[in-house]
């Protein structure tokens, strides 16, 4: 082969490379930044999903889209998000405390910290006011498309539980 055909071949394989690369690279960034195939659920503090449960599903019934429940020590913690999918400006946070047996739990601090995990952010932690029979509800934006953690902080007795849920918008 002479140098001008290895210098096309050698071309065509470099454009190749880089055209790979930055599929790649782009296919990455869409599974690091989430994205609307990664609906509201419940995850552990390690992210790991938690299927709604009989006995959670016992208490809270067929939850509609937008809501999520799981069990956290005697407490069951259902998170909706008005509207739903959420957008990238304020949206509605109710958290709905119950016991085991789906009596109300009127006597907690309830506040978020909504964090993405791929990125540094700065605070996001609203506070969510008691309103009535054990829903807390308060406002906050999420300030970009992407994975983002809901962490829920429960304080009652002077001890703070924590529920957490993922989301890709």
């Amino acid at each position: 082969m002479n140098k001008k055909a290895t210098l096309i071949v050698v071309t065509i394989i470099v454009v190749g490379i880089v055209l790979v690369g930055a599929m790649m690279m782009r296919m990455r960034r869409g599974a690091m930044m989430g994205g609307s195939d990664l609906p509201l659920m419940a995850v552990s503090s390690e992210g790991v999903e938690i299927p709604l449960s009989e006995e959670v599903k016992a208490v809270t019934g067929e939850l509609p889209q937008g809501a999520v429940a799981q069990q956290i020590g005697d407490m069951i913690v259902m998170i909706t998000l008005n509207p739903y999918p959420p957008t990238v400006s304020m949206n509605e946070f109710t958290v709905t405390l119950t016991d085991a047996a789906g009596q109300a739990i009127n006597d907690a601090t309830v506040s978020l910290d909504l964090t993405m995990p791929a990125m540094h952010m700065p605070p996001n932690q609203p506070e969510l006011p008691f309103v009535a029979d054990g829903k807390y509800v308060g406002s906050a934006p999420f300030t970009m498309r992407g994975w983002w953690r809901i962490e829920v902080l429960i304080t009652r007795g002077g001890q703070t539980q924590s529920a957490f849920f993922d989301l890709g918008m």
